[in-house]
This record gives C-alpha cells, sequence and structure tokens, in this order.
C-alpha cells in the first residue's frame, strides 16, 4: 500500500490567481477510503441542512483519480469540495499528531449525531456566509452564499462563493475541532481571551500551514526580494470571503496588525488591552504578536545571508529565493509546533494569553534548554509589544515566565512509571493500546486521581474537599507527550487534566489544574486554577454581567456543552 496520498487544491480560495500559485497538491498520510470521502478520521457528507439532500459523494479510490492525484481545483465542482475538505482536513490532524507525538482525537463528538469519534465534513451544509465546528453534530459546517455588488476579480455579483473552497477556513475550522478535544473547558467563555484564544489558535495554524508549501513561499520572497515575510499571499486569512462577501476591499483578516519590528508597544488600538475588541479582534491580537515573533526569528537567521544578497543590485537570484524560502519554510514548521504543544501546558480552563505564554515558554524550554535563536525572547518581546499582561510573575524573564512543581514538594506516583503502563511505540508516536478495551489507561488514571484527590495535596491541584456544593474531581483527560528536539534527543511525558465543579448562585464554577508528569512517574508542573479563587470567580461573575444570555448560559453549565448558535459566528466580521 502507498503510505502517501496527493490530491490537488486551492493554495488559498478562488479568488487567487494561477500565477500566484492557487493550485496546490498537498501531500496527506494514506487511508483506503469509501466515497465520500470516508476514513478513519473524516466523513465528508456532503448534505443540505434545510432539505436532507445529500450530493453523489466523490469516489478517491477510482484508479483515474489515484493516478492524477484527485480532481483538478473547480469553483462549482461539488465532488471537488468534498475533496479538497478531506484534504485540508488532513493536512491539518496530521500536523497536530506529528508536534503532539499521538493522535490528538476529537472529544466528545456526536451529542445528537454519530458518536464514532469522527469528524463529519459538511461541504454545503446552509446557505449563509459562515463556517462553524459543531460539537453536538460532531460536524465542521460550511455555508455558501451568493457574491455581493462589490465582488471582486474572479467572482462576478450573484454568483455563488463556497466558503470550503478556502484553504485557511477549513484549517480554522478544524482546528477548533481539536483543541477542543485537547481542551474541551476552553469553550466555555468565562473570560474575553478564551473564545479569543480559541480564534487566535486556530487562524495561527491556518497562517502556518499555508509555510508548508514551498512555491508559495518562494513568491511571496520574490515580491518582496527577501526582506520581510509580510507578503499578502501569507498574511491574508479568507482573502475571497472579505472582497466578495464582506466589504470588497479587504481580507477577513491578517496577521499583521501593526507594521514594522521596533520594540515599541503599539498604539492601543491595535493592543491586547483595548476592552472594546470583541472575541475575533482580540484572537487577531494573539495572530499578530506570534506572527510577529516568527518574523523576528526570520530576520535574525537569515540576517548574514541577506546581508551578501544586498551585493545584488538588480533582483534576486532564484538559488536565493530558494535558501530564504526553504529557511522560512523550517522555522514556520517550528512555529507550527510550539503553537500547538503549548495547548499541553495549559490550564484546563479560563486560560488567558499570558498564561497562554507561559505555556509556549515551558514547553519550548523543556524541548530546547539553551535555545541559541532566541525563540523565547522574540515570543516575549512580541507579545509585550501588543501590550499583552501576564498574571502572577515578577516579571518577564524567562525563569519567571516558566510553570512551577507542586508547591508541597516532590511528589511520585510510581503507577505512572513508563515501565508499567504498557504504552505503545509505534510510527514515531506513543500512545495508549487500543485492544484492551481502555483498561491501562483507567488503571493509570486511578492511580493519578489517588494520588492528586489526598487532602494534604488538594491545594497544589487546586481542589478542595467535596461537600454539599462542590463534586469530587474528575479526570478529564490522560495522554502522552512526546518531544523530538531538533538535536535529536526524545523526551516523554503524560499531561492529565483534572476538574473540580462548585455550584455557586449562577451556576456551576470549575477549577482544577493540568499536571505534567515525567516518564518514572514524578509530578513535573502543576498549572492550577484554584477552586476556592474568590479573585476569579469576581473576574468571571464582571466579565459575565456585560455577556449575552446565551453566553452566561454556557459558562456557568454543569456540562461543557457548546451551542451551535454560539458557534455560528467563528468567520463573520463584526
Amino acid at each position: 500500500m502507498p503510505t502517501r496520498r496527493r490530491l490537488r487544491a486551492f493554495s488559498h480560495d478562488p479568488s487567487r490567481s494561477r500565477y500566484e500559485g492557487a493550485h496546490i497538491t498537498l501531500s496527506i498520510p494514506y487511508e483506503p477510503l469509501k466515497p465520500g470521502p470516508a476514513g478513519a478520521v473524516f466523513i465528508v457528507e456532503d448534505i443540505d441542512e434545510k432539505t436532507g439532500q445529500v450530493t453523489t459523494p466523490v469516489d478517491l479510490e477510482q484508479h483515474k483519480l489515484l493516478m492524477e492525484d484527485g480532481l483538478p481545483p473547480s469553483s462549482s465542482h461539488p465532488q471537488f469540495m468534498q475533496q479538497m475538505a478531506y484534504a485540508v482536513g488532513m493536512e491539518t490532524y496530521e500536523r497536530f499528531r506529528f508536534a503532539l507525538g499521538r493522535d490528538p482525537g476529537f472529544g466528545p463528538l456526536g451529542v445528537e449525531g454519530e458518536n464514532d469519534g469522527k469528524m463529519r465534513i459538511h461541504p454545503r451544509f446552509m446557505r449563509e456566509d459562515n463556517a462553524y465546528y459543531d460539537r453536538e453534530l460532531g460536524a465542521l459546517c460550511f455555508g455558501y452564499e451568493r457574491a455581493a455588488e462589490f465582488a471582486q476579480l474572479r467572482n462576478q455579483p450573484g454568483s455563488n462563493v463556497y466558503i470550503v473552497l478556502s484553504r485557511d477556513i477549513i484549517a480554522h475550522e478544524t482546528s477548533h475541532a481539536l483543541l477542543d478535544g485537547l481542551r474541551p473547558n476552553f469553550l466555555r467563555p468565562t473570560h474575553r481571551d478564551v473564545s479569543a484564544l480559541h480564534e487566535g489558535f486556530s487562524d495561527l495554524v491556518a497562517i502556518f500551514l499555508r509555510f508548508a508549501q514551498p512555491e508559495l513561499v518562494r513568491q511571496a520572497i520574490e515580491a518582496s526580494q527577501g526582506k520581510d515575510l509580510d507578503s499578502s499571499l501569507l498574511v491574508e486569512i479568507g482573502h475571497q470571503f472579505g472582497f466578495d462577501l464582506i466589504d470588497g476591499h479587504n481580507p477577513l483578516r491578517t496577521a499583521i496588525l501593526s507594521p514594522g519590528l521596533s520594540d515599541t508597544v503599539v498604539d492601543r488600538k491595535y493592543g491586547y488591552d483595548d476592552p472594546k475588541k470583541e472575541e475575533h479582534d482580540l484572537g487577531a491580537v494573539l495572530v499578530s504578536a506570534v506572527f510577529e515573533a516568527f518574523r523576528r526569528i526570520y530576520q535574525r537567521k537569515t540576517e548574514k545571508l541577506r546581508g551578501a544578497l544586498e551585493l545584488y543590485r538588480q533582483r534576486l537570484p532564484s538559488e536565493a529565493i530558494y535558501l530564504l524560502a526553504e529557511e522560512a519554510t523550517q522555522i514556520a514548521r517550528r512555529f507550527l509546533n510550539i503553537v500547538i504543544r503549548a495547548i499541553d501546558y495549559c490550564p484546563p480552563m479560563h486560560c488567558s494569553f499570558g498564561e497562554y505564554l507561559r505555556a509556549i515558554i515551558t514547553a519550548d524550554t523543556e524541548l530546547v534548554p539553551d535555545d541559541p535563536i532566541g525563540y523565547r525572547e522574540a515570543f516575549v518581546t512580541s507579545f509585550r509589544r501588543y501590550r499583552v499582561t501576564v498574571p502572577d510573575v515578577p516579571d518577564l524573564g524567562e525563569e519567571s515566565l516558566l510553570w512551577c512543581p507542586p508547591e508541597s514538594g516532590r511528589i511520585a506516583v510510581p503507577e505512572l512509571d513508563f515501565r508499567h503502563l504498557g504504552l505503545v511505540f509505534a510510527d514515531g508516536l506513543c500512545d495508549w493500546p487500543v485492544d484492551d478495551g481502555g483498561r491501562a489507561v483507567q488503571r493509570a488514571a486511578n492511580a493519578f486521581g489517588k494520588a492528586v484527590c489526598r487532602s494534604d495535596r488538594a491545594r497544589d491541584f487546586g481542589l478542595v474537599a467535596p461537600s454539599r456544593s462542590v463534586l469530587p474531581p474528575k479526570i478529564v483527560s490522560l495522554r502522552t507527550l512526546r518531544r523530538v528536539a531538533i538535536s535529536g534527543d526524545v523526551r516523554f511525558d503524560l499531561v492529565a487534566e483534572v476538574v473540580q465543579k462548585r455550584r455557586v448562585r449562577e451556576g456551576w464554577f470549575l477549577g482544577g489544574s493540568t499536571v505534567v508528569v515525567s516518564s518514572d512517574g514524578v509530578v513535573r508542573y502543576a498549572v492550577s486554577k484554584h477552586l476556592d479563587s474568590k479573585r476569579r470567580l469576581k473576574a468571571q461573575r464582571d466579565f459575565l454581567r456585560t455577556q449575552k444570555q446565551d453566553v452566561r448560559d454556557a459558562a456557568w453549565a454543569e456540562q461543557s456543552v457548546v451551542s451551535a448558535r454560539l458557534q455560528r459566528n467563528v468567520h463573520r466580521r463584526r
């Protein structure tokens, strides 16, 4: 059997010219597919929400399509839309799998739909200029709408714009679903940063995936002659969506809010501390801070090469463009890994941008202690430039930003030693066995629960003794971590989420911690949100007083259930 499948797609969306690299071929893991396509991770169902009508599914196992890298790009062919939705979904899933060192999974899917752990993709689900992830349906839903009178370039007014033909938006929605599997309580809107983190994180994945296509990067670098990575080919998100459906002048979003790379703090209108920003606008601040750190590292690593190339008074030779593009692609790959891996070091709920920065710094320090190029310095500088504040630290030094081990001292759980867990190591991944009915992970979770729920350790993990208003703690997840450093060194850990609920007058208030355990069973970090925190409870109440009723209901709900209606504005500019 082949190891890879090649499928054609749009690099951005149909609005781009072929001379801008509009058509690309994605290489994704091969798996036998049923018509749909339907595989082990995604099932594409081209169904209409209102009528229930199902469009004939594409069969990518046909010999002709296997030999020709699937169907050619088309702005109107339903079977190509099915192909592209599957291809970009698998591309995104594979990057998460590589970064995390395990199969990421999708979490508790299918409250109303199928409950088999597979994500449904509906390419033309509704006539609406929107796209969203719906946990209750277990699906990624994409809409379509007629182009407005101001439609630009290759779309005339009145023609259909299919959002599923935007590679950015497919990757964005897939990232929403994968992040929900990693941190299900991140969809509780308990703080202005929480929903914005979901949006910004998903945009970052979409942007850095773009750098996986060398031909696009080479075109962008040739356009700027190697000076920067600010080309529209690389930084614009949802180009067709913005130009054909929103205003005719701008993309949906961009990765650069404030131009330049100075160390001066940006104007407040671009920064984190503007209280008027809604979740997508605030998420754009996170995107800009991370992308600026990426641009800083690119400038730093290519400084000598670009200095030598300045001797050319005319356009750069193709060899120089190739070298600069290769460097940019490698840096982007590492940044994407950093962005994804940091989620394993985030608290289980109520995560702020500053805490996400701490997760980035801790996760990267684990992998590259010396950091000779200054990746972490670039992150700190860029976050500060965009006015992001970090709570509960004395300063922004790297040592101050690292998460800490338990306050009470060394905590060892011998049962979590990797030698006793029966883990499976295959294909460069480390994960729980799938053929034992979940017994191995259940034994490990029981041992972990006994260790963290002891009364003398509860404070370390944000927990309190159960009572009439406080439920017993619950182990939400217990996952393996595998980290491969640039040097080739491999590190294995476990990461767990323990969550506890307390009844307050509005509903349920959550506490708990993310716990990182070494391969020999020693607790290394406990990233806690204390259940008895009066300050956090007040902050949550203050924030929710200004929100609509459906948002308040979701924040205080007993279960982390996401209404589709809360997510329908994922791509609508306010």
